[in-house]
């Protein structure tokens, strides 16, 4: 039997030299430092700017390198402190308290059902495995509700800061 020896081409080297690239540019995009990163921004996004005379809300229309025009105010670039974007559907603390409930639910219906069953010489009560996973999956509920619903909210988005 004959081993077909490896060849020596670069290939897989070189692979990894374009995904580290090419990850290195989408992370210097990303940079919320950079006047530049209001190119996210659509115009009709709701958004929150922090001025040095205090805080604004309202629909971003455009920007330049120079100012940034949002609702009736256009405000110099060195008079913005912050802007954050509004998440389109962020969902409340009930969204995030119904989701934990959900894997509450699932991983202790889970816990039950691998737990229950009757077997001879069993002391106490007996309950099968769908009554013993509903009983504990109701308890999972419970306290993944109250998980979730302590899960902060990220309504904003962070788009640009001086800082």
């Amino acid at each position: 039997m004959r081993v077909k020896p490896r060849s020596n081409t670069p290939v897989r080297p070189f692979l990894a030299l374009v995904l580290i690239g090419v990850l290195g540019k989408t992370a210097e995009g990303q940079d919320p430092r950079s006047w530049q990163s209001l190119a996210q921004l659509q115009p009709g996004d709701r958004i929150r700017l922090s001025l040095k005379t205090g805080p604004l809300e309202g629909a971003f229309r455009s920007w330049t390198p120079d100012q940034v025009m949002a609702g009736t105010v256009t405000s110099r670039r060195e008079d913005v402190l912050k802007i954050e974007r509004y998440r389109r559907g962020a969902g409340g603390r009930g969204k995030t308290a119904a989701v934990g409930a959900l894997i509450g639910f699932g991983g202790g219906f889970a816990i039950g059902a691998a737990a229950g069953g009757c077997h001879t010489g069993q002391f106490g009560p007996c309950l099968s495995r769908g009554q013993l996973g509903a009983g504990i999956g109701a308890v999972g509920a419970v306290i993944g509700a109250g998980i979730g619903a302590l899960f902060p909210r990220r309504p904003k988005e962070l788009i640009y800061s001086a800082k």
